[in-house]
């Protein structure tokens, strides 16, 4: 399968669990946290281990494009162990940035068992686009609060809130304002 059509066949499996209403959103908050190492994970899939693997050719011979190659980036499929970790599936991806960890909840989609039925190239395109879809989706979220924080700071919307020994900080809505003008 060339990498063109990986890609396709991903967005068009991404579009369809974006829909609204779906399970997908048990991502949660795309955390995808920097580990030391994989322990405290049972890997289920390993697609293409080897570097040379990952690397995507154009199918058609007299085709411009170049390949694609993701070399640089292991990807593993794993299960959490510990207490409070069952019905949790883990992306582990390792690359020169160190290991990183995506965990989420399969709800009731079966995640796990419809990327095991893939071929492994196949599994490998869908895990790394996952991967990258939550680190995309938390960096346009810290994108998005930094803005509006440094929009509500021009505005002087920035509050401060005491109750007992601790504060709170907090950006005040244009509703809020509104009724704190009028008192």
């Amino acid at each position: 399968m060339s990498a063109g059509r990986v890609h396709e066949t991903c967005n068009l499996v991404m579009k369809s669990l974006k829909k609204k209403g779906s399970e997908m959103t048990v991502i949660g908050h795309n955390h995808i946290r920097k580990v030391e190492t994989f322990d405290g994970y049972d890997i289920i899939a390993h697609p293409l281990p080897a570097r040379d693997e990952r690397v995507y050719y154009p199918t058609e011979p007299d085709s411009c494009s170049a390949g694609v190659t993701y070399a640089s980036h292991d990807v593993m499929v794993a299960r959490p162990t510990g207490i409070g970790k069952k019905g949790r599936l883990a992306i582990l991806m390792h690359h020169g940035g160190g290991r990183h960890v995506l965990e989420f909840y399969e709800g009731l989609l079966p995640v796990a068992s419809a990327l095991l039925a893939l071929p492994e190239r196949e599994q490998y395109a869908l895990a790394y686009t996952i991967f990258e879809q939550a680190d995309e989706c938390a960096a346009g979220m810290r994108a998005a609060e930094a803005r509006r924080w440094a929009e509500a700071h021009v505005d002087g919307r920035i509050r401060k809130r005491r109750r007992g020994r601790s504060q709170q900080v907090y950006v005040e809505t244009e509703a809020e304002r509104a009724i704190r003008r009028s008192r």
